[in-house]
């Protein structure tokens, strides 16, 4: 049944994104491995996106010798797929300026994002958003960021060191959703309040907009246990006081998360979605959601009481 929604959906899709986070592995022959099963796989579905959405952990550890190797390996594999990549740094892709600080900021994958043509990530690593147009809607992507110097680090949703420039930035961005005359996307590294392991950050940006859809997010690998604790397994949650939904996508990789996994988002002509989780281990869409077109308004106002 799976199947035949997914087949059905693709032929009603205006927009087709395909979206993954955390393939992370400190050796480059087990990011080989899931990353070889997770494209094998989407060759297999006939190739069936028009975008990617990489939200973060594209990288583990700090070998320089590895992560070169990963991002190179990386490159090869989603260049071959002629699709726009939009990239969103999540924490392990800056683990090894946080070893070395004594060095300059190391960010290998987003370097190679942003020297690949028809590539998109922030526009600097110290700036914490990007946005893409994608027809009828804006898309925001949240990106952990830091200092070119290391004296302060914006990771796992909280900032640390000396002269954070971004103390009023989320606020900011608040009215600027506020303000579009159409629907909003945010895809993240992590979730918002009310996902696994949520951003502070983000949360800065409470109450969301009514014109806020849905959010993507990674970081809370499904089926890893040891970090997610009893939210192990949930794909699908929503952001605390608001009528948004959160898709968890992650993760690329089957040695903390078991399966190598990631997400399809379908956007119709009424700006309506589909969402389908897809094990690439076993070749099997596993669920299939389609949220609400409409939200609720946000109302904060028990949130005060």
């Amino acid at each position: 049944m799976y199947d035949f929604i997914y087949e059905e959906s693709l032929k009603r899709a205006k927009h087709k994104i395909w979206i993954f986070s955390d393939l992370q592995q400190s050796n480059p022959n087990y990011a080989k491995e899931c990353l070889d099963i997770s494209m094998e796989d989407y060759d297999r579905l006939g190739a069936p996106a028009d975008m990617i959405w990489y939200l973060g952990d594209s990288v583990e550890g700090s070998n320089k010798e590895h992560l070169l190797k990963m991002c190179r390996m990386q490159e090869e594999a989603f260049a071959r797929t002629k699709l726009p990549l939009c990239y969103a740094i999540g924490n392990h892709d800056l683990e090894y300026s946080c070893y070395h600080k004594e060095e300059p900021l190391f960010l290998p994958f987003y370097d190679t994002v942003k020297e690949h043509p028809g590539w998109y990530s922030a526009k600097s690593s110290a700036d914490p958003y990007f946005k893409v147009a994608l027809g009828d809607f804006m898309v925001y992507f949240f990106c952990d960021h830091s200092a070119s110097d290391l004296s302060w680090m914006a990771i796992h949703g909280e900032f640390h060191g000396e002269g954070y420039p971004h103390e009023q930035t989320f606020a900011r961005i608040r009215e600027e959703i506020a303000s579009l005359k159409q629907p909003v996307i945010t895809a993240a590294h992590y979730s918002f309040a009310g996902g696994n392991r949520a951003s502070g950050l983000l949360s800065r940006m409470f109450p969301l907009p009514d014109n806020v859809k849905i959010h993507f997010y990674g970081h809370a690998h499904i089926g890893d246990v040891t970090w997610a604790k009893e939210h192990a397994y949930r794909r699908i949650c929503w952001v605390d006081w608001h009528d948004i939904p959160q898709i968890n996508v992650s993760s690329f990789e089957h040695i903390r998360g078991h399966k190598c996994r990631s997400v399809f988002l379908h956007i119709y002509e009424d700006q309506s979605m589909g969402i389908f989780f897809r094990n690439h281990d076993d070749h099997v869409f596993s669920e299939c959601y389609f949220p609400a077109k409409e939200n609720y308004p946000a109302d904060y106002s028990a949130a005060k009481e």
